[in-house]
């Protein structure tokens, strides 16, 4: 397997040079940009597996970048950094399908998995009994580049686990918490690694107690809306890195 090719990008030049090193340590094939101008011209040159880029940059900042990628590269996954808190800026961008969202300052060691992760572009695993539902939402989130696949029944919900990629699981909380053993004890035994998001089209506040205590990110109440769940998959993957 070739080392992933990661397009940085941030104008702070200590912060670029530190990461560019730290991914080289790790075997990956780091490129740097000290804004988003040249890394669109870097990126017209050549591929990327991955981008990682600050948000807040003169010029173009990260996510117009970011969109900018989205037009030219759907399904290119790009990684936002931030040290503020709070970032109207970050919140549009997950919600149009950024991979995830990083506070600065980070552990680096923390962070490398979620490089690594992004760049073999994992799917989301959409579980719900409701075909016409499931399938809507994945082709929702296919449209802003986020890879997804819908099933709607148990079994092949095990089976696309143990075949393809997957580190988030948006799962029917009926569904979920069904069975003997309950289907996400299953699917962690599958994957442990995976993360969670409960829906539901009902309030069922033991079975999202049950579901919080066996590992479940969070829930959401139906209709959701693409946005959303698109903004909740990259917070879930953010966050895994924060829990570590």
């Amino acid at each position: 397997m070739s080392a992933l090719r990661v397009l940085l990008v941030d104008d702070e030049p200590s912060h670029l040079i530190t990461l560019a090193a730290n991914l080289e340590l790790e075997g990956m094939q780091s490129f740097t940009a000290d804004s988003g101008e040249a890394a669109l011209a870097l990126m017209a040159e050549q591929c990327f597996d991955l981008v990682l880029t600050d948000v807040r940059m003169p010029g173009i900042s990260g996510v117009e970048l970011f969109r900018q990628i989205r037009q030219l590269h759907p399904e290119l996954p790009v990684v936002l950094m931030t040290g503020f808190a709070v970032e109207s800026l970050m919140e549009e961008a997950m919600r149009e399908g950024a991979f995830a969202v990083l506070a600065k300052p980070f552990d680096i060691s923390r962070v490398l998995p979620l490089l690594v992760q992004a760049g073999q572009r994992p799917t989301t695993l959409i579980i719900d009994s409701s075909q016409e539902e499931a399938a809507q939402a994945a082709e929702a989130l296919h449209k802003l580049g986020i890879r997804a696949r819908a099933v709607f029944d148990e079994a092949s919900a095990e089976q696309v686990l143990r075949d393809t990629a997957v580190d988030i699981c948006v799962v029917d909380l009926l569904m979920a918490t069904g069975g003997s053993p309950p289907l996400l004890d299953r699917m962690k035994q599958i994957n442990p690694q995976l993360a969670f998001i409960a829906i539901s089209g009902h309030d069922l506040p033991e079975l999202v107690r049950k579901l919080g205590g066996s590992g479940a990110l969070t829930w959401l109440r139906k209709p959701i809306t693409a946005s959303l769940l698109a903004r909740t998959i990259a917070a879930a993957r953010g966050s895994k890195v924060a829990r570590r």
